[in-house]
């Protein structure tokens, strides 16, 4: 039997796999960087090594932290082998460097069986996926079905900046996999500045017709600071960018809380890599119990409220490193099997 099985953010998790900031190398910051965050053309990194250090240390420790907290529910945890993200990375006509192993939710998808390597946008995580190469092989080995999706050229026409905000040019399939929210047989693509219309078009084809791919535009980038399904008909929202009208259509009769009071965590280099609203990047461990960033007493106010075990883990540098629990975490395996829940 597969060792890799999960169809939803929310079923029974069994086990995970959980990034490290262990080396963590900020890239230089070229067209790829500025359509991602949003940087001027005169913008140049300026990250003090001392700050920087601590920071990694900091984010490794809350990790472990993490890890010991999943497997208290009996979670099995997995980390990515050691890397050297300082090297040189080039391809045709660019060069840059890569940059972690931090969050395998952006570069690695799992929809039921199958592995995914995304096709990512920003040069610099061209080759994000290859400290988790012996798990992949691992998987495969298990029985996992393991692809990788084409892999992207990135000319920098890939890059359009238009008055509407950062957009991706439809040359080759690209995406993000934090672009993606999982819901049994359906799954929702925000086309983004990490995801476009090909890329959705490459996925629904590979997925085949056990599964309804929809193709959504509800924020700039990732999901996971704007709605997460919590259990089938519930789900949190980001009242400070969606109103009901923005949920998806298929959503819509889905029980709506409405999270509006992040608090800000900070950060610890020259400049944030995410908003405040990375306090909502949450992990379910099953249908009840909700693992959300200690310091996001809001957020576990309203889950409380409505009935969910909160369990608050420290998490100092979702802003310094732009990802939270769910961008650090891959669930592999979740009891259950394929369903509709639409």
């Amino acid at each position: 039997m597969s060792a890799v099985r999960s169809y939803t953010d929310f079923a029974q998790l069994e086990e995970i796999v959980v990034g490290s900031a262990a080396n963590l190398h900020v890239p230089p910051v070229d067209i790829s960087q500025r359509h991602f965050f949003g940087l001027e053309p005169d913008h140049v990194d300026a990250a003090a090594p001392a700050d920087l250090a601590r920071a990694v240390e900091e984010a490794d420790e809350d990790l472990a932290t993490l890890g010991r907290t999943l497997e208290s529910f009996g979670v099995k945890v997995r980390r990515p082998e050691p890397a050297d993200h300082s090297r040189p990375l080039s391809l045709l006509e660019w060069r840059t460097t890569a940059g972690h192993a931090l969050m395998p939710r952006d570069c690695l998808l799992v929809i039921g069986e199958t592995i995914i390597e995304a096709p990512m946008p920003v040069r610099s995580r061209y080759a994000e996926t290859f400290p988790f190469r012996s798990l992949l092989r691992e998987y495969f080995e298990s029985g996992a079905l393991w692809l990788a999706a084409p892999k992207p050229q990135l000319p920098d026409s890939t890059y359009r900046f238009t008055p509407e905000g950062a957009v991706l040019d439809e040359l080759e399939p690209l995406f993000d996999a934090a672009n993606m929210i999982r819901c049994g047989r359906d799954v929702f693509v925000n086309i983004s500045n990490t995801a476009n219309r090909i890329g959705a078009r490459w996925l629904a084809r590979v997925l085949g017709p056990e599964f309804r791919v929809h193709e959504i535009s509800i924020c700039d980038d990732h999901v996971g600071t704007t709605i997460h399904l919590l259990k089938p008909g519930v789900l949190l929202a980001n009242a400070g960018r969606l109103s009901p009208d923005d949920i998806p259509a298929p959503l819509q009769g889905w029980k709506t809380l409405w999270f509006d009071e992040p608090e800000d965590d900070g950060f610890a280099l020259d400049w944030a890599r995410a908003s405040t609203w990375i306090g909502m990047n949450i992990l379910s461990v099953n249908e009840e119990t909700v693992i959300v960033p200690d310091r996001q007493t809001g957020l576990a106010r309203l889950l409380e409220k409505e009935g969910f075990t909160v369990v608050p883990v420290p998490y100092r540098h979702g802003r310094t490193f732009g990802g939270g629990f769910h961008c650090c975490s891959l669930d592999v395996r979740r009891h259950g099997g394929l369903e509709s829940y639409l």
